[in-house]
């Protein structure tokens, strides 16, 4: 269903009873779609959408693992709603956040992927340290005060080069 880069209402809703679906051709989506696909049981990819609305952030907030790589930016109000998913978000699209977007992120305590970020402040290192499997494998470089939050993460990943400050304050 990959090659799919359209879908009727219908279809989503024939989709919507399988345990794990990918669509990552979809480009667009109509809010009538996203209701039906947020019933998806365990995993919903939608890597090839560019844009939500606020609205259909909120009706895929209750999806348990949400792939939406293709997002290349996010509004608050949607990084509010998707920050709900419970299991696992992947935002590998976003190229930067901001300290409220890290905050909403961050409250669920599930997986967060954030791979597309090669840079982030103190403040979203804080909150982003809170998350339990956390990835942000495009960070280039990390502060200490930033790898000091970050190492309270239970499961973090990152580029190879910035492990062993993580390790230096796991350590402590």
């Amino acid at each position: 269903l990959n090659s799919l880069t359209s879908i009727t209402d219908q279809q989503a809703e024939s989709l919507s009873t399988v345990r794990n679906l990918e669509l990552n051709s979809l480009t667009t989506i109509t809010d009538q779609q996203v209701e039906s696909l947020s019933k998806v049981e365990v995993y919903l990819s939608l890597n090839g959408l560019t844009s939500i609305t606020d609205e259909q952030a909120e009706i895929l907030s209750g999806v348990s693992d949400l792939s939406l790589n293709g997002l290349t930016t996010i509004t608050d109000q949607q990084a509010e709603s998707l920050g709900k998913v419970e299991v696992y978000l992947s935002l590998n699209g976003l190229t930067s956040i901001t300290d409220t977007q890290a905050e909403s992120l961050s409250n669920g305590e599930y997986g967060l992927s954030l791979r597309g970020l090669t840079s982030i402040t103190d403040k979203q290192a804080e909150r982003l340290g809170k998350v339990k499997h956390l990835d942000l494998d495009g960070l280039t470089s990390l502060s200490d005060k930033q790898a000091q939050h970050l190492s309270k993460a239970k499961a973090l990943r990152l580029a190879e080069h910035l492990q062993p400050l993580i390790d230096k304050y796991k350590k402590q």
